[in-house]
Protein backbone atom coordinates (compact mmCIF):
# COMPACT_ATOMS: atom_id res chain seq x y z
CA UNK A 1 0.00 0.00 0.00
CA UNK A 2 2.61 2.21 0.82
CA UNK A 3 4.79 1.86 -2.55
CA UNK A 4 1.15 2.61 -4.36
CA UNK A 5 0.65 5.76 -2.46
CA UNK A 6 4.20 6.75 -3.39
CA UNK A 7 3.56 5.68 -7.08
CA UNK A 8 0.11 7.88 -6.87
CA UNK A 9 2.67 10.37 -5.22
CA UNK A 10 5.04 10.80 -7.59
CA UNK A 11 2.52 10.30 -10.53
CA UNK A 12 0.52 13.85 -8.97
CA UNK A 13 3.54 15.42 -8.40
CA UNK A 14 5.25 15.37 -11.64
CA UNK A 15 1.62 15.54 -13.58
CA UNK A 16 1.25 19.00 -11.04
CA UNK A 17 4.49 20.14 -12.56
CA UNK A 18 4.01 19.54 -15.97
CA UNK A 19 0.52 21.48 -16.11
CA UNK A 20 2.58 24.48 -14.45
CA UNK A 21 5.39 24.62 -16.68
CA UNK A 22 3.09 24.39 -19.78
CA UNK A 23 0.39 26.97 -18.21
CA UNK A 24 3.23 29.32 -17.46
CA UNK A 25 4.78 28.86 -21.05
CA UNK A 26 1.45 29.04 -22.81
CA UNK A 27 0.89 32.66 -20.30
CA UNK A 28 3.88 33.95 -21.55
CA UNK A 29 4.06 32.49 -24.90
CA UNK A 30 7.74 32.88 -25.81
CA UNK A 31 7.98 31.73 -29.12
CA UNK A 32 5.30 33.61 -30.02
CA UNK A 33 3.53 29.75 -31.28
CA UNK A 34 -0.13 31.52 -29.97
CA UNK A 35 -1.78 35.18 -30.64
CA UNK A 36 -3.06 36.05 -26.73
CA UNK A 37 -1.52 39.08 -25.04
CA UNK A 38 -1.28 40.00 -21.33
CA UNK A 39 0.02 42.22 -18.64
CA UNK A 40 3.04 39.26 -18.05
CA UNK A 41 4.12 38.57 -21.59
CA UNK A 42 4.10 42.26 -23.00
CA UNK A 43 8.09 42.49 -23.08
CA UNK A 44 9.48 39.91 -24.71
CA UNK A 45 13.24 39.33 -26.11
CA UNK A 46 14.03 38.54 -28.91
CA UNK A 47 15.92 35.76 -28.29
CA UNK A 48 15.33 33.65 -31.65
CA UNK A 49 13.50 36.39 -33.94
CA UNK A 50 13.43 34.00 -36.77
CA UNK A 51 11.49 31.53 -35.33
CA UNK A 52 9.44 33.64 -33.56
CA UNK A 53 8.63 35.46 -35.87
CA UNK A 54 7.91 33.06 -38.71
CA UNK A 55 5.84 31.17 -35.73
CA UNK A 56 3.98 34.83 -35.16
CA UNK A 57 3.22 34.50 -39.41
CA UNK A 58 2.58 30.51 -39.36
CA UNK A 59 0.02 30.08 -36.28
CA UNK A 60 -1.89 33.13 -36.59
CA UNK A 61 -1.69 33.63 -40.79
CA UNK A 62 -0.58 36.97 -42.85
CA UNK A 63 -3.70 37.65 -44.98
CA UNK A 64 -4.81 39.79 -43.58
CA UNK A 65 -1.40 42.12 -44.15
CA UNK A 66 -0.49 43.21 -47.92
CA UNK A 67 3.00 44.40 -47.35
CA UNK A 68 6.00 42.28 -46.37
CA UNK A 69 9.40 43.99 -44.98
CA UNK A 70 12.58 42.23 -45.04
CA UNK A 71 16.19 43.79 -43.50
CA UNK A 72 18.56 43.66 -40.94
CA UNK A 73 18.31 44.18 -37.05
CA UNK A 74 18.33 48.01 -38.64
CA UNK A 75 15.22 47.53 -39.98
CA UNK A 76 13.48 44.67 -37.43
CA UNK A 77 13.13 48.23 -35.20
CA UNK A 78 11.12 49.53 -37.06
CA UNK A 79 7.12 49.87 -36.34
CA UNK A 80 5.04 47.82 -38.63
CA UNK A 81 2.25 50.25 -37.95
CA UNK A 82 4.00 53.46 -38.77
CA UNK A 83 3.32 52.73 -42.61
CA UNK A 84 0.55 54.86 -43.96
CA UNK A 85 -1.83 53.11 -45.84
CA UNK A 86 0.09 49.88 -45.61
CA UNK A 87 -0.32 46.90 -43.55
CA UNK A 88 2.90 45.84 -43.28
CA UNK A 89 4.59 42.28 -41.65
CA UNK A 90 7.66 43.24 -40.37
CA UNK A 91 9.38 40.25 -41.32
CA UNK A 92 13.08 41.42 -40.89
CA UNK A 93 15.86 39.63 -37.82
CA UNK A 94 19.31 40.28 -37.15
CA UNK A 95 21.32 39.70 -39.61
CA UNK A 96 19.48 39.06 -42.41
CA UNK A 97 21.55 38.24 -45.52
CA UNK A 98 20.73 39.46 -49.00
CA UNK A 99 21.33 35.86 -50.08
CA UNK A 100 18.27 35.28 -47.74
CA UNK A 101 15.86 37.69 -49.15
CA UNK A 102 14.39 35.37 -51.80
CA UNK A 103 13.92 31.94 -49.41
CA UNK A 104 12.23 34.51 -47.11
CA UNK A 105 9.55 36.02 -49.31
CA UNK A 106 8.76 32.39 -50.36
CA UNK A 107 8.03 31.50 -46.99
CA UNK A 108 5.65 34.52 -46.35
CA UNK A 109 4.27 33.84 -49.55
CA UNK A 110 3.46 30.47 -48.68
CA UNK A 111 1.81 30.92 -45.06
CA UNK A 112 -0.28 33.74 -46.61
CA UNK A 113 -1.01 31.99 -49.86
CA UNK A 114 -0.69 34.81 -52.45
CA UNK A 115 1.81 37.56 -53.23
CA UNK A 116 2.27 40.12 -51.49
CA UNK A 117 1.31 44.10 -53.31
CA UNK A 118 4.51 45.38 -51.69
CA UNK A 119 7.81 44.20 -50.40
CA UNK A 120 10.16 46.32 -48.70
CA UNK A 121 13.58 45.75 -48.14
CA UNK A 122 15.76 47.67 -46.15
CA UNK A 123 19.40 47.23 -47.41
CA UNK A 124 22.61 47.52 -45.52
CA UNK A 125 26.20 47.93 -46.97
CA UNK A 126 27.14 45.18 -44.93
CA UNK A 127 25.22 42.82 -46.99
CA UNK A 128 27.32 43.53 -50.10
CA UNK A 129 30.51 41.43 -48.02
CA UNK A 130 30.94 38.52 -49.71
CA UNK A 131 33.13 36.95 -46.95
CA UNK A 132 30.21 37.74 -44.54
CA UNK A 133 27.53 35.06 -45.09
CA UNK A 134 29.63 32.29 -44.24
CA UNK A 135 30.19 33.82 -41.02
CA UNK A 136 26.31 34.35 -40.30
CA UNK A 137 26.00 30.67 -41.20
CA UNK A 138 28.05 29.74 -38.56
CA UNK A 139 26.21 31.55 -36.47
CA UNK A 140 22.76 30.11 -37.10
CA UNK A 141 24.37 26.72 -37.29
CA UNK A 142 23.92 26.54 -40.91
CA UNK A 143 20.37 26.60 -40.34
CA UNK A 144 18.65 28.06 -43.39
CA UNK A 145 15.06 29.96 -43.77
CA UNK A 146 12.79 26.69 -44.60
CA UNK A 147 14.31 25.30 -41.62
CA UNK A 148 12.56 28.06 -39.39
CA UNK A 149 9.09 26.94 -41.19
CA UNK A 150 9.49 23.26 -41.23
CA UNK A 151 9.72 23.70 -37.32
CA UNK A 152 7.07 25.22 -37.10
CA UNK A 153 4.92 22.93 -38.84
CA UNK A 154 6.35 20.00 -36.81
CA UNK A 155 4.02 17.36 -35.47
CA UNK A 156 2.58 18.65 -31.99
CA UNK A 157 5.52 21.71 -31.86
CA UNK A 158 2.93 23.61 -30.05
CA UNK A 159 2.85 21.07 -27.11
CA UNK A 160 6.40 20.78 -26.97
CA UNK A 161 6.94 24.37 -26.64
CA UNK A 162 4.76 24.28 -23.72
CA UNK A 163 6.36 21.63 -22.23
CA UNK A 164 10.04 22.64 -22.74
CA UNK A 165 12.37 23.85 -20.42
CA UNK A 166 14.34 26.26 -22.83
CA UNK A 167 10.93 27.87 -23.10
CA UNK A 168 10.54 28.09 -19.23
CA UNK A 169 13.82 30.11 -19.31
CA UNK A 170 12.62 32.24 -21.94
CA UNK A 171 9.25 33.01 -20.21
CA UNK A 172 10.84 33.55 -16.62
CA UNK A 173 13.38 35.96 -18.81
CA UNK A 174 10.25 37.78 -20.15
CA UNK A 175 8.50 38.21 -17.03
CA UNK A 176 11.60 40.11 -15.57
CA UNK A 177 12.27 42.05 -18.19
CA UNK A 178 8.59 43.79 -17.55
CA UNK A 179 10.71 44.93 -14.16
CA UNK A 180 14.24 45.94 -16.55
CA UNK A 181 13.12 46.39 -19.84
CA UNK A 182 15.70 46.95 -22.74
CA UNK A 183 15.98 48.67 -25.70
CA UNK A 184 15.50 45.65 -28.09
CA UNK A 185 12.30 44.00 -26.07
CA UNK A 186 9.43 42.86 -28.28
CA UNK A 187 5.94 43.70 -27.41
CA UNK A 188 2.97 41.36 -28.78
CA UNK A 189 2.51 43.56 -32.03
CA UNK A 190 5.88 42.47 -33.38
CA UNK A 191 7.23 45.87 -32.26
CA UNK A 192 10.39 46.21 -31.16
CA UNK A 193 11.17 48.64 -29.08
CA UNK A 194 13.67 51.27 -29.49
CA UNK A 195 13.01 54.42 -26.84
CA UNK A 196 15.18 53.59 -23.87
CA UNK A 197 17.93 56.38 -23.88
CA UNK A 198 21.03 54.99 -22.90
CA UNK A 199 24.09 56.64 -21.23
CA UNK A 200 26.64 58.33 -22.84
CA UNK A 201 28.46 55.78 -21.58
CA UNK A 202 27.24 53.04 -22.99
CA UNK A 203 26.03 54.61 -26.13
CA UNK A 204 30.57 55.41 -26.74
CA UNK A 205 31.10 51.65 -25.45
CA UNK A 206 28.49 50.50 -27.93
CA UNK A 207 30.25 52.62 -30.83
CA UNK A 208 33.59 50.88 -30.24
CA UNK A 209 31.59 47.33 -29.98
CA UNK A 210 30.47 47.57 -33.15
CA UNK A 211 33.04 49.01 -34.87
CA UNK A 212 35.54 46.26 -33.28
CA UNK A 213 32.71 44.15 -34.83
CA UNK A 214 32.19 44.98 -38.34
CA UNK A 215 36.44 45.66 -38.59
CA UNK A 216 36.49 41.86 -40.34
CA UNK A 217 34.18 41.69 -42.64
CA UNK A 218 34.07 45.34 -43.84
CA UNK A 219 37.60 46.01 -43.67
CA UNK A 220 40.22 43.11 -42.93
CA UNK A 221 38.77 40.46 -45.32
CA UNK A 222 35.69 42.41 -47.64
CA UNK A 223 35.12 41.54 -50.97
CA UNK A 224 32.31 43.03 -52.71
CA UNK A 225 29.61 40.44 -53.53
CA UNK A 226 29.65 39.88 -57.29
CA UNK A 227 26.28 38.47 -57.19
CA UNK A 228 24.64 41.96 -55.48
CA UNK A 229 22.84 42.59 -58.55
CA UNK A 230 21.80 38.95 -59.93
CA UNK A 231 20.37 38.65 -56.81
CA UNK A 232 18.17 41.66 -56.87
CA UNK A 233 16.99 40.73 -60.30
CA UNK A 234 16.20 37.29 -59.17
CA UNK A 235 13.90 39.27 -56.30
CA UNK A 236 12.11 40.75 -59.20
CA UNK A 237 11.96 37.89 -61.27
CA UNK A 238 10.37 35.96 -58.69
CA UNK A 239 7.81 38.56 -57.75
CA UNK A 240 6.97 40.23 -61.19
CA UNK A 241 3.22 41.44 -59.92
CA UNK A 242 4.73 42.87 -56.63
CA UNK A 243 5.85 46.36 -56.00
CA UNK A 244 9.69 46.77 -53.96
CA UNK A 245 10.54 49.44 -52.19
CA UNK A 246 14.11 49.63 -51.05
CA UNK A 247 15.83 51.64 -48.67
CA UNK A 248 19.34 51.96 -47.36
CA UNK A 249 19.38 51.69 -43.50
CA UNK A 250 21.34 54.97 -41.84
CA UNK A 251 24.09 54.59 -39.79
CA UNK A 252 26.21 56.94 -37.45
CA UNK A 253 28.81 59.44 -38.30
CA UNK A 254 31.39 57.66 -36.89
CA UNK A 255 29.98 54.10 -39.04
CA UNK A 256 30.02 55.90 -41.81
CA UNK A 257 33.76 57.75 -41.91
CA UNK A 258 35.35 54.57 -40.89
CA UNK A 259 33.96 52.12 -43.27
CA UNK A 260 33.28 54.22 -46.17
CA UNK A 261 35.51 56.93 -46.19
CA UNK A 262 39.15 55.39 -44.28
CA UNK A 263 38.48 52.36 -45.40
CA UNK A 264 38.34 53.39 -48.99
CA UNK A 265 35.17 52.06 -50.00
CA UNK A 266 33.79 54.59 -51.86
CA UNK A 267 33.97 53.10 -55.16
CA UNK A 268 32.41 50.15 -53.34
CA UNK A 269 29.62 51.93 -51.91
CA UNK A 270 28.97 53.66 -55.43
CA UNK A 271 28.58 50.75 -56.87
CA UNK A 272 26.18 48.98 -54.65
CA UNK A 273 23.80 52.48 -55.04
CA UNK A 274 24.68 52.40 -58.70
CA UNK A 275 23.60 48.43 -59.28
CA UNK A 276 20.47 48.57 -56.75
CA UNK A 277 18.75 51.75 -58.88
CA UNK A 278 19.45 50.54 -61.72
CA UNK A 279 17.42 47.28 -60.84
CA UNK A 280 14.79 48.87 -59.24
CA UNK A 281 15.29 52.38 -60.50
CA UNK A 282 14.49 54.35 -56.65
CA UNK A 283 16.31 53.88 -53.66
CA UNK A 284 15.25 55.68 -50.41
CA UNK A 285 18.62 56.60 -49.42
CA UNK A 286 19.08 57.14 -45.63
CA UNK A 287 22.92 55.60 -45.29
CA UNK A 288 24.88 59.13 -46.03
CA UNK A 289 25.44 61.89 -44.12
CA UNK A 290 22.76 64.34 -43.44
CA UNK A 291 21.42 66.13 -40.59
CA UNK A 292 20.11 62.56 -38.12
CA UNK A 293 23.46 60.75 -38.75
CA UNK A 294 25.42 63.23 -38.04
CA UNK A 295 23.78 63.76 -34.54
CA UNK A 296 25.08 60.91 -31.95
CA UNK A 297 21.60 62.16 -30.25
CA UNK A 298 19.88 60.15 -32.40
CA UNK A 299 21.90 56.83 -31.55
CA UNK A 300 21.67 54.29 -29.12
CA UNK A 301 24.92 52.60 -30.45
CA UNK A 302 26.68 52.84 -34.40
CA UNK A 303 23.80 51.87 -36.52
CA UNK A 304 21.07 51.97 -34.42
CA UNK A 305 18.58 55.04 -34.07
CA UNK A 306 15.63 55.87 -31.62
CA UNK A 307 12.32 55.23 -31.97
CA UNK A 308 11.98 59.13 -33.41
CA UNK A 309 14.19 58.18 -36.28
CA UNK A 310 12.69 55.02 -37.55
CA UNK A 311 9.37 56.25 -37.67
CA UNK A 312 10.46 59.05 -39.91
CA UNK A 313 11.88 56.14 -42.17
CA UNK A 314 8.33 54.93 -41.93
CA UNK A 315 6.88 58.14 -42.90
CA UNK A 316 8.86 58.99 -45.70
CA UNK A 317 9.05 55.29 -47.45
CA UNK A 318 4.88 55.57 -47.23
CA UNK A 319 4.68 58.63 -48.50
CA UNK A 320 3.52 60.50 -45.35
CA UNK A 321 3.76 64.42 -45.14
CA UNK A 322 5.01 65.75 -42.23
CA UNK A 323 7.52 68.54 -41.67
CA UNK A 324 9.23 66.63 -38.62
CA UNK A 325 11.22 64.92 -40.83
CA UNK A 326 14.50 66.98 -41.91
CA UNK A 327 14.67 66.68 -45.95
CA UNK A 328 18.23 65.14 -46.05
CA UNK A 329 17.04 62.18 -44.38
CA UNK A 330 15.96 59.78 -47.05
CA UNK A 331 16.70 61.02 -50.00
CA UNK A 332 15.78 59.88 -53.17
CA UNK A 333 17.81 58.38 -55.76
CA UNK A 334 17.11 57.54 -59.14
CA UNK A 335 19.07 56.94 -62.54
CA UNK A 336 19.02 60.74 -63.29
CA UNK A 337 20.13 62.32 -60.25
CA UNK A 338 22.53 59.35 -58.66
CA UNK A 339 25.87 60.53 -60.36
CA UNK A 340 25.33 63.75 -59.23
CA UNK A 341 24.80 62.65 -55.52
CA UNK A 342 27.84 60.60 -55.64
CA UNK A 343 29.81 63.16 -57.20
CA UNK A 344 28.92 65.64 -54.68
CA UNK A 345 29.70 63.18 -52.26
CA UNK A 346 33.53 62.38 -53.39
CA UNK A 347 33.97 65.80 -53.08
CA UNK A 348 33.14 65.89 -49.48
CA UNK A 349 35.30 63.09 -49.11
CA UNK A 350 38.14 64.43 -51.00
CA UNK A 351 37.92 67.92 -48.76
CA UNK A 352 37.29 66.31 -45.11
CA UNK A 353 40.04 63.92 -45.06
Amino acid sequence: MKHKLNVILWLVTVTTTLVSVATFNYIIDPLWTFSHSNILNNRQPGFNERQQKTNRAYFSGLKNYDTLMLGSSRTAYINQYDFKGMRVFNYAADNMMPYEYVKWIDIAKSIKGGEFKTIIIGIDFFGTAENYDNFIKKYYNGKEPEDYLKKSKESLYRLKTLLSIDSLKHSIESVERLRKPTISDYDRKNVRHCSIKVSEDVKKRNIASNIREYNKPLIKEYIYRKDWKKLLIELKNRNPNTNFIIFTTPVSEPFFEKFIFEAKHIDDYAKWLEETVDVFGKVYHFMDLNSITMNLDNFFDAHHIYAEGVRWIAHRISGYKTDEIPEDFGKVLTRANLQDYLSRLEFRQNHTR
